[in-house]
Formats: structure tokens, C-alpha cells, sequence
């Protein structure tokens, strides 16, 4: 049975490009270390007079695009000078431009190519998405997570939500309306009430929105241990480490709400609070309160994700990765 990934890149190279796409399994996969082959399906392709081996994504899950690199380096040396072009069915686009930006061939069938050897970088659907993205408002952004964090099941209703996180109706009723455009949900009229019932599964939603979360940190300061933060949750590094095989910083990170930023402000000033010392704790100001989804005095990993998945050392992207493929959905 062909795999499906292939027959939709068959479609996909031979609608865009209008060649046909070649493709037969590799034999050459077979010397590859195991956890590659575990993660990866290989294929020796021709596209045009491109002669090429097709990395193929097994999973769901996305690496990281510096583990990716890592990936097609280590398959390199063994593909006998060819091109080498990783496949997956589902990216986001934020992945779609580190991944060019580590100069890696791929294609994510009906919606990207990008093909070094051949000089072709189309970006139909890329482009468009663009132009309408928008990030979500701090607000917004907590329903969503309460969604995928908190909520038992498919069923969202905003009223739950004005009072579990004292939010104004008002805002409340914004922040649905935000998400509502995005398309993630449907509605639907129970016992006079509104409810909003998720399209797909949690992890296929959080998915959808990479594009338009952003990070919850709006400025850092750094303060004396002696400090008393009654709201500090470990964050950062501090908070990944926890979560994966990360080493601990050698500085305490710790995350407070803006209320709580702006009184350490006030009391401190904002140059005092500027300097880092040695032994100093790293405050990261969010957007809301992190302790509402904080785990035993840890930051959320999602959240945590959303603040460090930016950072382009090569540690803390694997470290990442190790988290969010232990996330229980």
C-alpha cells in the first residue's frame, strides 16, 4: 500500500510543477541508525532532472527545525550526493521559515515547496495565511489555553469562564470572538445558552493556532533573591528543566503577572530591577497571570513553549521537543 504522505506529494509536485514525480523506496535507509529510521520513511525520488531522497515525517508530532537539520545531516553522508528533501503532511508556518532559514529542502504537500536545487520557493498558501494573521489577545490567548489545558471536554461556554478568571463579560465575550474567527470551533444553542464545541482533537487545535500565539512574556527584570515574590511561578529555563532533561540555569527563573511587574517596578525602579547579577532571579513579566495554569509552582508547558520557542540554541529546541512529545493531550 502506497503511503498516503506520497500519494499527495505525487499530486502535489505534479499540479504545481506540472512534472511527474517519480518516487521508489530507498534501500539505502536501511544502513541508517534506528531512531531514524523509527522516525523517518525514505524514498529515492526524481523531480524533473532532480534526482533526490525523500526524508518522510511518520508522525504527527513536529521536530523542531534545528532537529530536523540535525536529521538530514546525519542521512547525508549516506545518500551518495543526491538532494535531500524532508517531507511532512502538516507544518506550521512558523517551522516552515526556521526550516528555510536552516537551509533545508522541504515539501508540505498542498501547501509548500521549497527546493534549493531547483531554485523554487512556493509559498501560494504560506502567503496568504500571512497577510491575515493576527495574534490573539492576552485574553484570547487564555480561553484557548484554558481549552486545551484545563477544559475536561469539547465543550466550551463563556459564561464558565467570566467566572473562573474574573474577566469582564465584555472581554470575555472578545476573546470567543477572536477565536470564533479563526475557525476552530462550532456553535452551537443549548438551553438558551451559547456553547462552542472544538473542531478536532486538542492537539490538532493547538496545531492550527502556533501561528497566532504569541509569547507570554512582556519584559524581564532581574531582582535579589531577597525579594519576596508571593506570585513567582518557576518559568524559562527553570520551568524546562523540569519538564525535560535540561539542566537547571545557573540563575532562577521565575514568572509574575503584569500587576505584579508593575508593583516591583513602582517599589524598586525600573533601572534597579535592569541589572543582572550573578546570583540574581530572572523575572519574566507575562501578559496574564501564569500561576493560572501553573502545574506544583510550574508554568503551564504550553505557555512555557509559546516563551522560549524563539531561543535558537540547539539544547534548548531538543529540550523542547522532549516536552511537548511528553505532553498528554
Amino acid at each position: 500500500m502506497k503511503n498516503q504522505v506520497i500519494e499527495e506529494l505525487e499530486r502535489y509536485v505534479q499540479g504545481t510543477l506540472g512534472v511527474p514525480l517519480s518516487i521508489q523506496p530507498w534501500s539505502g535507509g536501511r544502513n541508517l541508525p534506528f531512531f531514524l529510521k523509527d522516525q523517518y520513511a525514505f524514498f529515492q525520488a526524481k523531480i524533473a532532472d532532480l534526482s533526490c531522497i525523500l526524508i518522510v515525517a511518520g508522525g504527527e508530532q513536529e521536530s523542531t527545525p534545528a532537529m530536523i537539520r540535525k536529521h538530514v545531516d546525519l542521512v547525508q553522508p549516506r545518500a551518495g550526493g543526491e538532494a535531500l528533501i524532508y517531507i511532512q503532511k502538516q507544518m506550521s508556518s512558523y517551522n516552515r521559515k526556521r526550516l528555510i532559514d536552516q537551509k533545508v529542502s522541504f515539501i508540505v504537500p498542498g501547501n509548500q515547496m521549497y527546493l534549493l536545487p531547483l531554485g523554487v520557493d512556493l509559498r501560494e498558501r504560506f502567503k496568504r495565511a500571512r497577510t491575515q494573521a493576527k495574534s490573539l489577545s492576552p485574553s484570547a490567548q487564555v480561553v484557548l489555553l484554558h481549552t486545551l489545558l484545563k477544559s475536561p471536554q469539547r465543550i466550551l461556554a463563556p459564561n464558565d469562564l467570566v467566572l473562573q478568571y474574573g474577566y469582564s463579560a465584555m472581554t470575555i465575550s472578545r476573546a470567543f470572538s477572536e477565536i470564533d474567527s479563526l475557525g476552530l470551533f462550532e456553535i452551537s444553542i443549548r438551553k438558551r445558552k451559547r456553547e462552542r464545541i472544538l473542531k478536532g482533537t486538542k492537539l490538532e487545535i493547538w496545531e492550527k493556532t502556533l501561528d497566532y500565539l504569541r509569547s507570554p512574556v512582556i519584559r524581564r527584570l532581574y531582582a535579589d533573591p531577597s525579594i519576596n515574590l508571593p506570585d513567582g511561578v518557576c518559568a524559562g529555563l527553570s520551568a524546562l528543566a523540569r519538564y525535560s532533561t535540561l539542566a537547571e540555569p545557573g540563575n532562577k527563573v521565575l514568572a509574575v503577572g503584569n500587576v505584579t511587574g508593575k508593583l516591583l517596578i513602582q517599589k524598586y525602579g525600573r533601572e534597579a530591577l535592569s541589572r543582572k547579577d550573578v546570583q540574581d532571579y530572572e523575572i519574566e513579566v507575562w501578559s496574564y497571570a501564569p500561576a493560572l495554569f501553573a502545574v506544583d509552582g510550574v508554568v503551564d508547558r504550553l505557555s512555557l513553549f509559546l516563551s522560549l520557542r524563539d531561543e535558537e540554541d540547539e539544547r534548548v529546541e531538543a529540550a523542547l521537543e522532549q516536552m511537548m512529545r511528553e505532553m498528554q493531550w
